[in-house]
């Protein structure tokens, strides 16, 4: 579990909490809420949130006057609050379900504290903004006004301690005013809420039970001690109850023909609770459910006070301040440099918190302050500021900066990031110094366009360093494969690489020239390959980079200076609209912008000529585009079941006609949905066996006829044509073997994969994510999308198929298909270099001394001590 912000908005956003979770499902025993936050006492609020009162601040009233607002009055679409949702992980719920009262009751302070130690960081961090003679002040909060209610299950009554931390949209100025609180801290950093709050529970559970952690992915570990088993068992009704909610919401809009509203949702998921219940009580109170629990777990044949035990007084656990905090600030800063370019100061508390060693017993408030003191150190010794600096006049923020400057807005990197990105434009600087070195082309090229004859003629020079931009469906393979034949008429070498071996397989395939992966060719350089190794490339050599874009800078750097040391001519080629690098990335993009590319712009893919320039448009974001889709017939909105359903069932009808259909989400998590349901599919239809030969693979069990994908580089497994198993790579099983080994077929020939790696890397691949599609072209393209996304995840997708190209979307509310698209083309999530921020932070608008400031803001108060209670009651 992790931290989750939701927006709040309209005039019923507070009632759910006191009308829906004190009765939290058939009166389950659900705490009441306490009252957190500095704002929170100077408005007299303390202890147990009162109803009233906490429907009066979350309507932007005074909770001690009812004709007083705090600040300006909301209408029908105000956002009220956030609900910062806090998420214990089911380790730490199940500990909960299973151990007896003093076992649970350290269970949920330690969880009251992390909870606690984070709204504790918010309130620090907090800021407001308003506007004055056209000039927005970003000034720091004066507190917060927030509620916790405190929860011990899920919707399907299975253990699961959170808080929904809801903070109203009203803090304090410093002047004394009510104001709207600056939200985008919250929404940008839900990570770093995430990171916090989990390594203060990890250090409060240490210190009250001693248990131990696995390591930490992402900031967030389970319990080491907790069988996996029932981990599995205490998660397995909430997808039950998730199901059975959707088929209610479905059957709900089908026959009312709207969403329902809040109230009518509780109760639609109040019956789908019951209705997943083995037992037809509706008395469900705390004794029994932990009764219930415990039944299940022995249901396991395990016994639940065996594996309390099993789990506490295994660690004694040791203070912050006796570890290394030389070794947490440089794997912090290892970590953060390995996946961003530049970062925002708060992401350096994410990191930090992230590495935390899992044994300390600090208290939660103590390791938060802790990891605050840490970020300032990492900051200040080991990063290079690329905002603009601090102007003479404004007003400062606790943080130093001036108040004309966006709380989001800083941006830092380190010295090394800095010089490497400057090498590379350096380089790329001097082999563009003078005129292009073109070719003439000798081999047949009527079938070009004249920006595909100007990129092979280019690719075909003897220029250091060629860049092709090719957006979708321009035809960049076929520019390369005339260029790869001018070089062999004229005698030259080439090679070609892409950033994985299937990419490479096609580039190879497509245009005829030898090609591997970038990281198989620096390998070899680094290992000083022998004389008649396919890696060993001659001075004057042409590499061909494919998917340029992808390349992340710490390959694109060894790669330059490889290029560089043997005389290598470079062509990069890709689009920087596309995706971008796992990792630290966008120096493609950055050196097409800073000096120009040959550009594709006749896109030849599509059978619809409308589909062309709008996907052109796409790409660039141009929400306008969507309604020329959707008047087409292209996009489809419902609820996140019918939607899912429809995606599936559009790609089996598709696959009964016989045609290549590539269904696609951004998400893993979606995509193991998606195959699950395409495989129940051809179970149903008779073309899979449930009951013959299975195997156990990455995401499930896998028959006989199913297809699926490696998702490993093993050059040790070779197909009977001497090919190596290549991640992505497609195949239809054959036979399974009784170990757990598969024979399966795939377009290079047919593989025996052993037990192991069929359990670890392979996946179902009747689905996959936007980024693995990629690169491939198809009859039609489906996008299932049901979470958030950016521009590349609906661009990418949309731009697959050659004659059509669907987006089935899950929508709430009022949404349409086209509201929910227009703002993923609004957000783009690509790693940007450090230079490129950089230059953006500079050409921001200067500001003026801003005098108004100073008279307007006094210098902050010192923030009203307030007590913080313990968030609920024990059950």
């Amino acid at each position: 579990m992790t931290v989750r912000v939701t927006t709040l908005k309209g005039a019923d956003a507070g009632a759910y909490y006191v009308e829906a979770l004190p009765n939290y499902y058939l009166d389950s025993g659900e705490p009441r809420g306490v009252w957190l936050g500095d704002a929170a006492g100077m408005l007299g609020l303390a202890g147990e949130v009162d109803d009233d009162a906490f429907l009066a601040v979350m309507a932007g009233m005074d909770p001690r006057r009812s004709d007083r607002h705090l600040g300006r009055a909301c209408d029908e679409t105000s956002v009220r609050g956030f609900d910062v949702t806090c998420s214990a992980p089911k380790s730490v719920s199940v500990m909960f379900g299973l151990g007896d009262a003093a076992v649970r009751g350290e269970v949920l302070a330690a969880h009251d504290a992390a909870v606690a130690a984070l709204a504790g960081w918010i309130e620090r961090h907090a800021h407001t903004r308003y506007r004055i003679g056209g000039e927005v002040a970003v000034v720091d909060a004066e507190g917060i006004v927030a509620a916790g209610f405190r929860q011990h299950t899920s919707r399907a009554l299975d253990p699961q301690v959170h808080t929904h931390l809801v903070i109203a949209n009203r803090v304090k100025s410093p002047d004394g005013r009510w104001l709207a609180l600056d939200a985008r801290l919250v929404k940008h950093d839900q990570q770093t809420l995430s990171a916090l709050y989990h390594a203060g529970l990890r250090a409060e559970l240490t210190r009250r039970l001693g248990v131990r952690w696995h390591r930490p992915e992402r900031g967030i570990a389970e319990m080491r001690d907790v069988p996996e088993v029932v981990l599995a068992e205490f998660s397995s009704r909430t997808a039950d109850v998730r199901r059975r909610i959707d088929d209610k919401l479905d059957r709900f809009v089908e026959r009312m023909d709207r969403e329902p509203t809040p109230r009518e949702r509780w109760r639609l998921e109040r019956e789908a609770v019951v209705d997943s219940r083995p037992s037809k009580s509706h008395a469900v109170d705390a004794t029994a459910l932990h009764a219930e629990w415990a039944d299940r777990t022995r249901r396991l044949g395990l016994e639940p006070v065996r594996i309390v035990t099993d789990a506490v007084d295994q660690v004694a656990g040791r203070d912050l301040e006796h570890c290394d905090s030389d070794r947490i600030v440089t794997l912090s800063v290892l970590n953060m440099t390995e996946r961003q370019s530049s970062w925002r100061p708060t992401e350096i508390h994410r990191e930090i918190a992230a590495v935390i060693p899992t044994d300390v017993v600090d208290h939660a408030a103590d390791l938060v302050a802790a990891v605050d003191a840490l970020a300032r150190e990492v900051e200040v010794t080991c990063c290079v500021d690329l905002s603009r600096p601090v102007p003479s006049g404004p007003l400062l923020r606790r943080d130093g900066r001036p108040v004309t400057e966006s709380a989001i807005d800083r941006a830092l990197t380190t010295k090394d990031i800095l010089d490497q990105e400057a090498a590379i434009i350096a380089w790329a600087d001097r082999e563009l110094d003078g005129e292009p070195d073109a070719v003439a082309l000798d081999v047949p090229a009527d079938h070009l366009t004249g920006p595909q004859r100007e990129a092979a003629a280019a690719v075909a020079g003897d220029q250091g360093l060629v860049m092709v931009v090719g957006p979708a469906g321009t035809g960049k393979t076929t520019a390369l494969a005339a260029a790869v034949a001018q070089l062999e008429h004229d005698g030259r070498p080439v090679f070609g690489v892409a950033p994985s071996a299937a990419a490479a397989a096609v580039l190879a395939h497509e245009t005829g020239m030898r090609a591997d992966t970038v990281h198989k060719l620096l390998a070899a350089q680094r290992h000083d390959a022998a004389a008649d190794s396919p890696y060993r490339l001659a001075p004057g050599t042409t590499v061909i980079v494919d998917e340029a874009g992808m390349l992340s800078t710490d390959i694109l750097d060894p790669l330059v200076a490889v290029a560089i040391r043997n005389q290598w001519h470079l062509a990069l080629v890709g689009d920087p609209l596309q995706f971008s690098a796992v990792g630290r990335g966008g120096m493609f993009g950055l050196l097409v912008d800073t000096f120009g590319a040959i550009e594709l712009d006749t896109v030849h893919r599509f059978h619809q000529p409308w589909e062309r320039d709008a996907s052109l448009r796409l790409r660039c974001g141009d929400v306008d585009v969507l309604d020329l889709y959707d008047a087409n017939g292209r996009l489809h909105g419902g609820t996140a079941t019918s939607m899912e359903r429809a995606t599936v069932n559009a790609w089996w009808q598709d696959r009964r006609a016989g045609l290549n259909t590539l269904l696609m989400a951004p998400s893993n998590d979606t995509v193991d949905r998606l195959n699950e349901r395409c495989q129940q599919l051809r179970v149903r239809a008779g073309e899979l066996d449930w009951n013959g030969p299975a195997a156990q693979a990455a995401d499930g069990l896998v028959l006989v006829g199913d297809e699926i994908a490696t998702r490993h580089n093993d050059r040790r497994l070779r197909t009977d044509r001497g090919e190596m198993v290549r991640n992505r790579a497609t195949w239809t099983i054959d036979t399974i073997h009784e170990d757990g080994s598969i024979i399966a077929t795939g377009t290079h020939g047919t593989v025996r994969l052993p037990a192991g790696y069929v359990r670890d890397h392979v996946e179902l691949a009747y689905a996959t994510t936007a980024m693995g599609a990629q690169g491939r072209t198809v009859d039609h393209a489906i996008l299932y999308l049901d979470a958030p996304a950016d521009v590349r995840n609906i661009y990418v997708p949309l731009t697959r198929g050659r004659h059509a190209n669907h987006a089935y979307v899950a929508t709430t509310g009022e949404d349409t298909a086209v509201d929910v698209l227009a703002r993923c083309l609004t957000t783009d999530w690509i790693d940007r270099p450090a230079h490129t921020r950089q230059t953006e932070l500079a050409a921001q608008a200067e500001v003026g001394s801003n005098e108004w400031l100073r008279v307007k803001l006094p210098p902050p108060a010192e923030p009203q001590a307030v007590s913080r209670p313990s968030l609920g009651i024990e059950l």
